[in-house]
């Protein structure tokens, strides 16, 4: 596929139409131990906190960096003393460019989705984008070393 066509489909495809059903949410009360616990559980690298079906903020890996390795934290507080209140949200119904030039211009890897409502619907994960968009250049990227300036011994690269 063209760069062209790339780009023409990025100003037509709607995010509804990438995203997974997988949403990994919780209570701004949660512990911080039994937050972490669940990203584990799901293999999640966020969870998008809400009350009342409304995003409060969300509580990620770098949140657990930045915010609670090393640092004199009780497990039992609550995530909402250590999420990012009020994150950037977009609607399922926004474009996929949209949502790729948030990312990487506020740097999220993770982006809550309401409704017309403002009531929690899903989440657009870097990863699902990535996903996305590795479709349009499946040998491209099938068939990068893991270095670009790796020169393989072997035919299979090992």
């Amino acid at each position: 596929m063209s760069v062209k066509s790339v780009d023409s489909v990025l100003k037509a495809k709607r995010i509804y139409e990438i995203t997974n059903p997988k949403l990994v949410q919780a209570a701004p009360e949660l512990s911080v131990k039994d937050a972490i616990t669940l990203m584990q559980q799901n293999h999640a690298g966020y969870i998008v906190v809400a009350k009342n079906k409304k995003v409060a903020g969300i509580f990620t890996e770098s949140d657990v960096v930045q915010k609670i390795l090393e640092r004199d934290v009780n497990w039992s507080d609550p995530i909402s003393k250590h999420m990012t209140p009020n994150p950037l949200c977009l609607k399922p119904t926004d474009l996929v460019g949209t949502a790729i030039d948030l990312m990487g211009e506020k740097r999220l890897y993770h982006i809550p989705l309401v409704d017309d409502n403002g009531d929690l619907v899903n989440v657009l994960s870097v990863r699902t984008l990535i996903r996305f968009l590795g479709e349009f250049y499946p040998q491209e990227i099938y068939n990068l070393p893991p270095h670009p300036d790796q020169i393989m011994e072997t035919p299979e690269g090992g």
